[in-house]
């Protein structure tokens, strides 16, 4: 798992050549202003999802990892928090294999994820996002899903 702000991505240009794509899409893109929606950038191999919703109270979320795919989950406005822990230490409640997310039972580490940060989230990393600070409230975000193989 990996947390910086946006301003810093270049320092993680090693980790992947892909994630080097995804962050170079949301460094060269207006995100505030990017409609709703996916769009491509390799194929399937990587891709964002500009995404707006309310966050909400971490009873009505899941913890949930991914089989394939790393995520650069950025907050593009607003500000969320997020629940890490390897997968390791989890327990499976649910499995779908066809839509690369399993979902988890266990605790994790808070992490808040402010305006202009991003939380990157391996396929050993479970992770619950979507959670609010402190009172629910309106999210901008980017999901960048990265196929790491």
């Amino acid at each position: 798992m990996i947390m910086d702000q946006l301003s810093n991505a270049s320092l993680y240009d090693g980790v992947h050549p892909r994630l080097k794509k995804g962050f170079a899409f949301l460094l060269e893109n207006d995100l505030h202003t990017l409609p709703v929606g996916k769009y491509e950038i390799e194929n399937d191999k990587v891709f964002v999802m500009i995404q707006e919703y309310n966050t909400k109270l971490i009873e009505d979320c899941r913890l949930e990892a991914h089989y394939q795919y790393t995520d650069i989950q950025y907050v593009i406005k607003g500000a969320e928090r997020m629940v890490y822990t390897n997968k390791e230490a989890t327990e499976i409640e649910e499995e779908q294999k066809e839509n690369d997310v399993m979902f988890l039972k266990g605790e994790g580490n808070h992490l808040i994820v402010n305006e202009g940060c991003f939380a990157v989230f391996m396929p050993q990393d479970a992770h619950m996002p979507g959670v609010c600070v402190e009172q629910p409230q309106a999210v901008r975000k980017a999901v960048v899903k990265v196929l790491c193989d």
